[in-house]
C-alpha cells in the first residue's frame, strides 16, 4: 500500500480504539464517593439498609448495585432518609464520540454509563422530641422583637384578626 495508511497505522488505530474504548470505564470507574457529616456527628449511616459506618465518613455508593438509598440514624434523633439519583456519566459521551459501539457496550455492562450525584450531604438532625439539636437552635434575639408574640393585657378583648387600625378622627 501506498500513501498514508499502512498496515502498522492500521494497526495502531485499532489499538487506539480498544485502548479508550469504556471511557467512563476507565476515567471514572469505580463507586461514588459522598462525603456524609451530621450534628451531632458519630450517627449511623446506612446505604441501602446496610450499616457502613458513622458520621463523618465518605459513603461508597457502587454504581452496578446501589439503589442510591442513604438512611442516617442516632439514638435519640429522628432517622433521615435520602435517595442519590443517577445520572449520565459525562465519559460516556467520549466514549460514543470517539469508539462507538464498543465503548458504549463496555460502559453499560460495567455499570459505568451512570454515576450517582456525589454533592457532601451535611445534617443537622433533630432530636425525637422536635427540639433542636445544641448549635443548631436560633440565635438568642430570634425572632425579632417586633415579631415576638406578646399577650394582650389582662381583662383586654380578644385581638381582632387581622389587626383593625383605630378609624380615623371626625372631621370637624
Amino acid at each position: 500500500m501506498n500513501g498514508w495508511f499502512t498496515r502498522s497505522t492500521g494497526f495502531a488505530l485499532g489499538l487506539l480504539v480498544c485502548a479508550i474504548s469504556g471511557c467512563a470505564t476507565i476515567m471514572a470507574g469505580g463507586p461514588d464517593h459522598v462525603p456524609v457529616a451530621t450534628n451531632p456527628p458519630g450517627a449511623t449511616v446506612f446505604v441501602d439498609n446496610v450499616p457502613v459506618g458513622q458520621t463523618p465518613m465518605l459513603v461508597a455508593l457502587d454504581r452496578q448495585r446501589s439503589t442510591g438509598q442513604i438512611r442516617i440514624e442516632a439514638p435519640g434523633f429522628m432517622p433521615v432518609t435520602l435517595s442519590r439519583k443517577k445520572t449520565i456519566n459525562g465519559w460516556f459521551w467520549v466514549s460514543v464520540c470517539l469508539t462507538g459501539a464498543v465503548g458504549v457496550i463496555v460502559d453499560v455492562v460495567s455499570g459505568d454509563i451512570k454515576q450517582f450525584d456525589d454533592a457532601p450531604i451535611s445534617i443537622a438532625l433533630v432530636p425525637a422530641s422536635g427540639v433542636p439539636a445544641p448549635g443548631n437552635a436560633p440565635p438568642p434575639g430570634y425572632p425579632p422583637p417586633s415579631y415576638a408574640p406578646v399577650a394582650p393585657p389582662p381583662g383586654a378583648p380578644p385581638p381582632r384578626y387581622p389587626p383593625v387600625a383605630p378609624p380615623p378622627p371626625a372631621p370637624r
